[in-house]
């Protein structure tokens, strides 16, 4: 009797055909070899996931059937025959043997000649002798591993940067990155080089242990795929950002890496004032940038906006325009408000690319009119700081304009209750874990407390109060420091404390909240009580409403659709949108929000919108009446 392992199947069909590389016939050796499948899976098949003994059989029995088409292509029948034969079979069927004639009419009539068919039953079988079956066991495993080296020296090859995907990877984990738009090799090492170590973060069913598995296989492949740098196979947290950073240069790189040419540094700025006059201590337009940064907090969501458009500045204005950033008129702001509205190719990069990337850009396209008005104030208070400390002469802004473009339409980027309670949904069916819980928490304390990504991640035990109100009730509030350094109270309801209380038990911490020390963390890493970065609760937060917009997509797309575009922000405005659908009134939600103008506030009002909506439809949306 046969091995279940050896049954012949038609193959699987597939969306590519598999590729036989140097692992898949190192796996096949290992049968013809007689070790454990599993074992060798684990060895060479890796980069598929682990396997049971299951597994490892379909996919050997899979290889097996593509060797035998190689076999018979290349004018080898008899090798394709050899890998029908189970080693293991031969110990059960003993010395039994058809006879040639029985042998014969298996085969397709009139397929085979005498001689092909005597050399297939002896390659089958064995010449008529006396030796034991293990003897027999073990000579037909030498010729088959023989086999299997030809046909590794005629059919194996390397993978190659325009080989789909799914040719070389498990089909599931293809199509999960064929749903973030990776199809090709070239695509999947392009996002690994771009993205860094957490490169697998937004794309559903992709987790850390099988994206290391990936990695690795690429690593074994870089010959032909290319090197991945160092950033990319480590957490940020364990490189040497100053070993990492390359030489500075001139091109378009980031800020830290640029290096002007001296006649374009801003160390002679036709707009330079009086040395003897300069209150800042630089030496050239980088310097005065850097002197600028410093008086934002590093790190912030601030500064990184400010960095980002400082950067874009500078590095139009030597590349581009060919001047320095302390040589520019009016005429050349204009040219860069314009250029704002379609910046060049090379300009342009994959979003969220690090900046340790070659494939880093300021730009990932051209800038909507609000993100046009937002760089250009930023610069304009640049230019103007830097004139106030006496190292520009004048604002080149000054003569520029604000255009009197009508204002945007304003568009709410808040999710419906429907889409929130869609949220919710997914993440009660999400395998429980660490992380989970934390994600957990994070989205209902976000969402309750209408809190910023900067406060969110500054916040800690010493802001909580918990206070007794004039008609004797206890409350909890926390206190916020905002924009403009500015502090706000704002109230947290019970279902945020409780989820507080619970989070901070699941951390070890004292479920008694104030019992904990003043600075401990609200928001925290998983594997210790330290500060969670703005940049990673951002990653943290985007990657789960991408990954539920991919599972609910079934259900319903449009809403998946909304949830895919929703960012940290989105939370502080679904939670205006929400207060004010539910009766909060206004002054109540401006405090809470923080928002000097109330103006900025009533964009929330979105109740008053649908009592609006319903008066209109009761007068007019009525069958009309008959005369």
């Amino acid at each position: 009797m046969k091995s279940p392992a050896l049954r012949t199947r038609l193959p699987t069909r597939s969306a590519a055909p598999r590729r036989l590389g140097h692992p898949q016939m190192a796996f096949v050796r290992c049968w013809a070899e007689g070790l454990d499948m599993a074992a060798s899976w684990n060895r060479y098949m890796f980069v598929d996931g682990a396997a049971d003994a299951r597994r490892a059989r379909g996919e050997l029995q899979r290889l097996l059937d593509e060797l035998r088409s190689l076999a018979r292509a290349h004018g080898r029948p008899e090798v394709a025959a050899l890998l029908r034969r189970d080693p293991e079979a031969i110990l059960e069927q003993g010395s039994k043997k058809p006879t040639l004639e029985e042998f014969r009419n298996r085969q397709p009539p009139d397929f085979y000649t005498e001689a092909e068919l005597i050399e297939l039953y002896q390659a089958e079988f064995g010449a008529r002798d006396s030796r034991s079956p293990a003897r027999r066991k073990q000579r037909l495993r030498e010729r088959l591993v023989l086999a299997v080296q030809w046909l590794e020296s005629v059919g194996a090859r390397e993978p190659r940067p325009e080989d789909p995907v799914s040719a070389w990877l498990d089909e599931r984990v293809a199509a999960r990155l064929a749903g973030a738009g990776i199809q090709r090799l070239s695509e999947l090492t392009f996002w690994i080089r771009t993205k860094g170590f957490h490169w697998h973060r937004g794309i559903p069913k992709v987790g850390p242990e099988g994206a290391a598995r990936i990695v690795r296989w690429v690593r074994e492949h870089e010959s032909a795929l290319g090197a991945l740098p160092s950033p990319a196979l480590v957490p940020m947290s364990q490189i040497d950002t100053a070993a990492l950073t390359p030489v500075r240069r001139i091109g378009i790189v980031p800020l830290e890496r640029f290096a002007p040419p001296s006649e374009r540094d801003g160390s002679k700025g036709i707009n330079r004032a009086p040395l003897e006059r300069c209150k800042v201590a630089a030496g050239n337009d980088y310097e005065a940038i850097q002197a600028w940064l410093r008086l934002r907090v590093q790190g912030t969501h601030t500064w990184r906006a400010y960095r980002k458009e400082a950067e874009r500045f500078l590095l139009w204005s030597v590349m581009e325009r060919r001047k320095a950033m302390s040589s520019l008129d009016g005429d050349d702001c204009v040219a860069f408000r314009e250029f704002l509205a379609a910046p060049g190719t090379e300009w342009t990069g994959p979003r969220n690319a690090q900046r340790w990337s070659e494939s880093w850009r300021p730009f990932e396209g051209a800038l909507a009119p609000a993100s046009q008005a937002a760089t250009m104030t930023i610069v304009r208070s640049l230019c103007e700081w830097l004139v106030r400390r006496h190292y520009l002469d004048s604002n080149p802004w000054d003569d520029v304009p604000k255009r009197p473009d009508a204002p945007s339409m304003p568009r709410l980027r808040a999710l419906s209750q429907k889409q929130w309670d869609l949220v919710q949904g997914w993440l009660s069916e999400q395998p429980p874990s660490p992380a989970l819980r934390r994600l957990r928490f994070i989205l209902s304390y976000a969402y309750m407390s209408g809190m910023r990504l900067s406060e969110l991640v500054s916040s800690k035990v010493e802001w909580l109060r918990h206070e007794q109100l004039d008609d004797g009730e206890w409350a909890w509030s926390i206190m916020v420091l905002g924009k403009r350094n500015k502090w706000r109270e704002v109230p947290l309801p019970d279902p945020a404390v409780e989820a507080l209380q619970e989070h901070f038990a699941d951390r070890g911490l004292d479920s008694e909240l104030l019992a904990n020390p003043p600075d401990t963390p609200i928001i925290a890493k998983l594997s210790l009580n330290a500060p969670l970065s703005a940049a990673r609760l951002y990653e943290v937060l985007v990657s789960a409403f991408e990954r539920c917009a991919a599972d609910i997509a079934a259900v319903d797309r449009r809403a998946a659709e909304r949830i895919r575009e929703a960012s940290t922000h989105w939370l502080r405005h679904t939670y205006g949108s929400h207060s004010a659908a539910r009766g909060v009134p206004q002054d109540v939600l401006q405090a809470n929000l923080g928002h000097e103008s109330l103006a900025t506030t009533s964009i929330y009002v979105r109740a008053e919108k649908g009592r609006r909506h319903k008066a209109v439809q009761a007068a007019f949306g009525s069958p009309r009446l008959k005369a």
